[in-house]
């Protein structure tokens, strides 16, 4: 490969455009695209009428020369010129369209680096936000009282952190679905996509009794007497993978879900599998693809675990021959190498420092997980690792290196993302191996009611220093943004990259806290050697997301050929003050040229 080198996790934050969008259903590395581009001349093919002038905008480029401008022209849906207001006039003269943007900021189009398909119509109630037990069983309740005349239920939301005692680490207990729901299956999986709760008809109608072998790197809670506690953690949670779900309607659910993608600003997404629950719904993307109704580029992955190799690479080869569009294409094989900090699944280094005798799970041997990466490479596809833990970043790492020397000809661009625990050693090794750092900003503070509660006592003085950024930034690391959606429930961009900014509290309400009012306020602030400057928040958004999915010659930059894929937004980002970053709010969302999502439209059916 020749990438030039260049010069809590539980945010629930309300009210964010995703979720307003969704409602009716229910629900820094350096720069990669562009550094050897020349500034495009702007006179090529001037004479020919364009469909679209946009003037007098401020226009961050994000090429490799960070070019700022006034003026873009789009033919075809792709950019005929981008510069300034006196070299566009032959484009404006001839174009079919003029736009005057009021002096407005515009970005290419914002791409989101692992982000889950999750439309809540496959769910017949979500917790999401609730802020105790006590609501999140009254909301079960209510939900299942109401509906009588269901077989079976299905919920998503549920945080172990809100339970008392071994609840906390383990999730709650059966009994308590069971009091709501003692004669139907009832299942609710966890936030964080990790943990399952079933009801003691769940677990029968599955035929997952005490007797039953879990499957590795995953766990079926029991009690001391090895009956069934009532939880399903991490790959374990693949045996629910039969449970119903509500599979009518995909197509138009995920059409709601992209729509609201396409409100925050985004044009592309990578979406990965969740642990055993959440596929990827690719016939629903299909089907939009079909009738001309996906609003962005989808790229995807499929699952491959250590306990059906074979048989997963197989599948994820039929995915890759079936899904082969510029629309939606498979792009990876997604491995998870450990679990979640939540239960103390993630794979350490150190003891957790709460249980010295527990160092968190891997599915994997090292050698098993070497092989699964090359021939995932060999395939054509790029590996893109679940990591946590500072032991899981290490085998994925070294699963990646092994790929580089056993696949000849290799330029995947693979990943890990997470990446909650790095060891300092390693980092420069993602620069070397050229894997990309998909990192969630959105996590990247201490939380409150969790960070003190969870983080802190489960890594003692190792909480202090989570998520590195900027020591990818400085290792020279494509550094990629991402949302982890719905394990973070907003995956509103600007808040990420004021997460990113000042690794410090973006909204108290979610936490019935007050908001901070200086960035340096040391209640929520984690590591703050590790910020990273807003271009390079903006570049995790866009052309360094756009490199690791090899979208670089297509989209992330706003280039001459590429396509018109960009964003108008109500205030210059790069002159925002730190705390006002996440008050930035699209005006207008273009894919191809072609306007996706318009503000003042949005407004006017809500009102």
């Amino acid at each position: 490969m020749n990438h030039p080198v260049c010069l809590s996790r539980r945010t629930f934050l309300a009210g964010s455009a995703v979720l307003a969008a969704t409602a009716g259903l229910g629900l820094f590395g350096c720069s990669t695209a562009g550094t050897d581009a020349a500034a495009p001349s702007a006179a090529s093919n001037a004479d020919e009428p364009v469909n679209a002038y946009y003037e007098n905008a401020v226009i961050y480029t994000v090429d490799g020369q960070d070019r700022m401008a006034e003026a873009l022209a789009v033919r075809d849906g792709k950019i005929a010129f981008v510069g300034s207001s006196s070299d566009g006039q032959r484009y404006k003269d001839t174009a079919q369209n003029v736009v005057d943007l009021q002096g407005r900021f515009v970005l290419p189009g914002l791409i989101e680096g692992h982000i889950h398909s999750g439309s809540p119509d496959f769910f017949d109630f979500s917790l999401i936000g609730l802020p105790t037990a006590d609501d999140e069983l009254a909301a079960i309740k209510e939900y299942v009282d109401a509906h009588p005349e269901k077989d079976t239920y299905l919920g998503f939301g549920y945080m172990a952190s809100l339970y008392p005692g071994e609840e906390l680490e383990r999730g709650p207990k059966k009994e308590r679905l069971d009091e709501i729901s003692p004669d139907k299956p009832l299942l609710v999986y966890s936030f964080d996509g990790h943990g399952a709760w079933l009801n003691s008809k769940a677990f029968e109608l599955l035929g997952i009794t005490p007797d039953t072998p879990s499957t590795p790197g995953g766990e079926i809670y029991k009690n001391e007497d090895g009956s069934l506690w009532g939880t399903l953690a991490d790959s374990a949670m693949s045996m629910t993978s039969k449970y119903p779900v509500n599979q009518e309607n995909v197509a138009d659910g995920l059409a709601t879900f992209l729509q609201g993608l396409n409100a925050l600003g985004y044009t592309s997404i990578f979406t990965p599998p969740g642990n055993g629950f959440f596929p990827v719904p690719y016939e629903g993307y299909q089907t939009l693809a079909d009738r001309d109704g996906l609003t962005m580029r989808v790229r995807g992955a499929g699952i491959v675990t250590s306990w059906q190799t074979d048989e997963d690479l197989a599948t994820l080869g039929e995915l890759k021959k079936k899904y082969d569009s510029d629309a939606l294409k498979v792009i990876a094989g997604k491995i998870f190498v450990d679990g979640v900090m939540d239960n103390e699944s993630a794979l350490l280094s150190e003891p957790y420092a709460d249980n010295p005798s527990n160092y968190g799970e891997t599915g994997w041997e090292q050698d098993p997980l070497n092989q699964a990466a090359a021939a995932i490479n060999r395939a054509g596809m790029l590996a893109h690792i679940h990591a946590i833990g500072d032991e899981a970043v290490t085998m994925g790492l070294d699963a990646i290196e092994y790929a580089e020397q056993n696949v000849p000809d290799d330029d995947e661009r693979n990943a890990i993302t997470h990446l909650q625990l790095v060891k300092e050693d390693d980092v420069p090794r993602f620069a070397e191996l050229e894997v990309t750092a998909v990192a969630d900003p959105y996590w990247h503070f201490k939380e409150p009611q969790y960070w003190e509660s969870k983080e802190s006592p489960a890594l003692g003085e190792r909480a202090e220093k989570m998520y590195p950024m900027k020591s990818f930034v400085d290792a020279g690391v494509t550094l990629v943004s991402a949302s982890d959606f719905p394990v973070t429930s907003n995956p509103n961009p600007f808040y990420a990259m004021q997460f990113g900014v000042t690794r410090n509290l973006v909204d108290g309400k979610p936490y019935d806290v007050p908001d901070i009012t200086d960035m340096d306020d040391p209640a929520y602030l984690l590591w703050p050697e590790e910020r990273v400057d807003i271009k390079r928040m903006i570049r995790s958004f866009t052309a360094d997301a756009a490199w690791a999915l090899s979208l670089d010659g297509e989209t992330g930059s706003l280039e001459e050929g590429k396509a018109a894929d960009f964003i108008v937004v109500d205030q210059n980002v790069l002159e925002a003050k730190p705390l006002d970053i996440k008050n930035t709010k699209v005006l207008a969302t273009y894919l191809r040229g072609e306007k996706v999502f318009d503000a003042e439209e949005a407004a006017k059916q809500q009102s």
